[in-house]
């Protein structure tokens, strides 16, 4: 009998799997989160760009607040059809392989990053302009869709599963590192152009920036290898063979009201406690600008940390205990920050909220180890996007409503989604599955 594929991709099930990445797993992991870098990237410069976008993008007549809606609704047009593209992108991913998709998702992202700086405004093309805008946005949400799941499932399946926790994290660290890269982009050319050279053209440089580094990423990653995994489900034939949808839902549809679940967690906490609060202190408890920004780069810069110590101690501990721990001090924190929100003390109280949310990241893993190989891209994306898009799009507008009559419910609807966070964990290690392929006696 032949022996499985672990998931490092090196020895063989049952062997004494290796503790350390060397430094092709770093190769993998280097490569695995440029994508999540530029996607958060991309999605701190159009919403700090937006307003110049409103005013390029649109006719002078029309009302401002009507401009800036419009450029948002196409910015959340590209968040509507993520589970779509991310569904398309995922099942081919699963029957022609990670390494294929790997390539296309990143080039599907960085082509419209930098066709956005490049496009004519509405004084050059009239209605065109928007419109140009649009089909860019959708180009990028549809393959936002599929750069997540196959990545995660690309680390997943090189690296040795003693590091795994790590390793997702540092998935998670290169979501933080975007944004903080987005920020300082956005820094620099406000410090390079005045306020009329920033609308005539100081705004294409963040998206002409960020457009090619992707594409140089997306060349980079052509010199990676296809993961063990999925090379020994060639090998079998084993890819060929299965409609990734159909299978999913007829042998694992447990695994994905699981995984529901563990996303839904993420994409809750992340909108409720670190992204609301940034307008609601601002707008809602008149806090100053600048102290919501310095508090909210303490937050961030905490949360990356979070992200990579909570990974490894995963490794060490297990997912219950370390899981249970971070989602407690991010209850704490919130507590601690928002219930009676203070401006001195704002910043220490929501850097603790930050690290604790590393354990967002940690759900990750419930997701690679719920689905076998041969659906494990398709049921990623699914669950993962599902709950983005309905969670994480739903749940600011849900909480702008309530929170202004309930201003506990700023800390109450986060702490809730930690709650499920803590109750899925111990459930989902009855669906673990292997990460190696299965083989027949």
């Amino acid at each position: 009998m032949s022996q499985p594929t672990t998931l490092a991709g090196i020895q063989p099930a049952g062997a004494s799997a290796p503790g350390r990445l060397n430094a092709d797993h770093y190769r993998v992991l280097g490569l695995s989160t440029l994508g999540g870098a530029l996607e958060f990237y991309e999605f701190v410069i159009f919403i700090f760009l937006a307003p110049i976008l409103s005013a390029v993008m649109f006719p002078a007549e029309v009302p401002a607040w009507l401009r800036q809606l419009q450029t948002l609704g196409i910015f959340a047009a590209g968040y509507l059809v993520r589970p779509l593209g991310g569904l398309v992108l995922s099942m081919l991913g699963d029957k022609l392989g990670r390494k294929r998709m790997f390539g296309v998702t990143l080039i599907l992202m960085a082509a419209p990053t930098l066709c956005i700086g490049l496009l004519p405004t509405y004084a050059q093309a009239g209605a065109v302009a928007p419109l140009l805008l649009l089909l860019c946005r959708l180009c990028q949400g549809m393959a936002m869709g599929g750069e997540f799941p196959t990545a995660v499932t690309f680390i997943a399946e090189h690296v040795p599963e003693r590091r795994l926790g790590f390793s997702i994290g540092t998935l998670g660290a290169a979501f933080t590192l975007g944004t903080i890269l987005g920020i300082f982009a956005l820094m620099a050319t406000g410090a390079m152009f005045d306020k009329s050279q920033m609308t005539s053209i100081g705004w294409r440089v963040p998206f002409i920036a960020g457009g090619v580094f992707g594409l140089l990423s997306s060349w980079l990653r052509r010199h990676v290898k296809e993961t063990p995994v999925f090379e020994e489900m060639r090998r079998r034939k084993d890819a060929s063979e299965v409609m990734p949808l159909r299978t999913l839902f007829r042998r694992q549809p447990r695994e994905v009201l699981i995984c529901l679940a563990a996303s839904a967690t993420t994409a809750g906490v992340l909108s409720a406690a670190l992204l609301f609060p940034v307008t609601y202190l601002q707008v809602e408890l008149g806090f100053p600008r600048d102290v919501v920004h310095h508090a909210q780069l303490w937050m961030t810069l905490s949360l990356l940390v979070g992200t990579l110590a909570g990974g490894a101690l995963l490794d060490r501990f297990g997912w219950v205990p370390v899981i249970t721990l971070f989602g407690l001090a991010t209850a704490a924190g919130i507590g601690g920050t928002f219930a009676a929100p203070d401006p001195h003390s704002l910043r220490y109280g929501w850097a603790l909220v930050g690290f604790g949310a590393g354990f967002t990241t940690m759900m990750h893993n419930i997701l690679v180890r719920s689905f076998t190989p041969e659906v494990r891209v398709t049921g990623i994306a699914l669950t993962y996007n599902l709950s983005q898009a309905v969670v994480g799009g739903l749940l600011p507008v849900l909480m702008g409503s309530v929170v202004h009559f309930w201003p506990m419910g700023l800390v109450w609807i986060p702490v809730g989604f930690i709650a499920l966070a803590i109750l899925v964990t111990p459930l989902s290690l009855r669906y673990r599955k292997p990460m190696h392929v299965a083989h027949a006696a």
